[in-house]
């Protein structure tokens, strides 16, 4: 059965969203109907939960709009810990919204105010929430959706807060991983382009009055060098068009798939994002089950959240073992890309009935590992880096001055 989001009015033109899963658009506006809903709005999407059968140009749009936005997500934390504080000492929910929205950043207070304009016409926060996706996402409003129905609107916002605090540091900790082999990177490239536009004019100079064919390395290097003086602008202009199709390709499913793989398999870093998608995975997944949300519903999530397509395709995998009646951890260890320690747990954690519990505790599991990792990274990667950089700089230099080696004969 495919599944489909839609967006209806109701008896009394109160706009609802929400997902159906049917065999047919038709099937869908039939079930709709006799609900007494009148759809707006239908679109199928793929099992992450994004439109299926997009063009190039909504793709674009969609990611342009997600651009555009100025909401910052530690912004939405601090304001979801906030308003969970507020919920749970007795404060209205409109008044909270409307009390927290004044020391907001200028695109998230917009977004709060309406959301406070919903909730006062009668809609659920649930309902306010997901019509603004580039703050909430399908997650977020999942959680609060089941703690409505549950009565445990507070409890859900402060484990959706402090589920996003954890979530915040990770991001920080890989970003962090990242910056150091990022600034090598960018030295390397500033010492040759310099050598290349300063240094090289000099030393053609110097070689150019003697009637004496130059090394193959070092022509290559000084015609490098006329390549960045001479077209400086179309070099230019050739780095921002790589940047800009890499971008571009990135909307393409076939050349974000083979990427995701690519990157699970580059050294120490490829470890480092497996750790960190399955200490994503847990903790969501262990968030959504504790607050009440379906297990269907909360690993189609899951696939949302995890943001590699390698594990999208198993997580998919996993979804449809379930829905044969498969056990959890069963379905884990069929996907094959979840660690023997994940599927133990959760194994355990269904003897006992404690499959939430245990799902944390994987994923604290694996944060102190990428805090091991980040920790030492510097100490394991350095010598590498320390090696690029000798040799991509040494061969310039070396390049460079070959001629000198037969000194000899230029003079002759």
């Amino acid at each position: 059965m495919a599944k489909y989001s839609y967006k209806v009015r109701d008896t009394e033109n109160r706009l609802q969203t929400g997902y159906q899963e049917a065999n047919s658009e038709d099937e869908v506006l039939r079930l709709l109907s006799e609900r007494g809903l009148r759809v707006t709005d239908l679109e199928e999407l793929n099992f992450d939960g994004s439109r299926k059968n997009q063009t190039f140009t909504e793709r674009l749009n969609a990611r342009l709009s997600m651009l555009g936005s100025n909401i910052v997500f530690k912004d939405v934390v601090f304001f979801t810990r906030q308003l969970a504080t507020m919920v749970e000492a007795g404060v209205p929910l409109a008044r909270a919204l409307g009390q927290l929205a004044k020391g907001q950043s200028p695109a998230l207070k917009k977004v709060i105010l309406k959301v406070q304009e919903d909730i006062s016409i009668g809609n659920t926060f649930s309902e306010a929430i997901a019509k603004h996706p580039t703050a909430f996402d399908n997650m977020y409003v999942s959680v609060v959706r089941s703690g409505e129905v549950t009565g445990a609107l507070d409890r859900v916002l402060n484990q959706m807060a402090s589920y996003m605090e954890n979530m915040q540091i990770r991001k920080a900790k890989i970003k962090g991983a990242m910056r150091y082999p990022t600034f090598i990177f960018s030295f390397v490239v500033i010492v040759i382009f310099g050598i290349l536009w300063k240094l090289v004019p000099i030393f053609e100079g110097l070689y150019g009055g003697r009637n004496v064919a130059l090394p193959v390395p070092t022509q290559i290097l000084i015609y490098s060098s006329h390549t960045v003086q001479n077209n400086f602008f179309l070099v230019l202009i050739l780095v921002i068009l790589v940047v800009v199709g890499f971008w571009l390709g990135m909307l393409n499913a076939a050349f974000r798939a083979n990427l995701d793989a690519l990157l699970l398999k580059i050294p120490v870093f490829g470890d480092l994002l497996k750790k960190s998608i399955w200490a994503t995975f847990c903790r969501t997944l262990a968030l959504l089950m504790e607050s009440g949300t379906p297990i269907l519903q909360a690993v189609e999530i899951c696939a949302a959240v995890v943001g590699n397509q390698v594990f999208v395709k198993a997580i998919e995998k996993v979804h449809y073992s379930l829905k044969t009646g498969a056990l959890i951890s069963a379905s884990l260890e069929e996907a094959q890309v979840f660690p023997v320690l994940v599927c133990q747990l959760v194994a355990t954690g269904e003897e006992t009935g404690r499959v939430d519990a245990l799902l944390v505790k994987a994923s604290d599991f694996y944060d102190r590992e990428i805090n091991v990792t980040v920790d030492s990274l510097a100490s394991v990667i350095e010598p590498f880096l320390i090696i690029i950089l000798g040799t991509l700089v040494g061969s310039v230099l070396i390049a460079l001055y070959l001629p000198v080696f037969s000194l000899g004969k230029l003079l002759n």
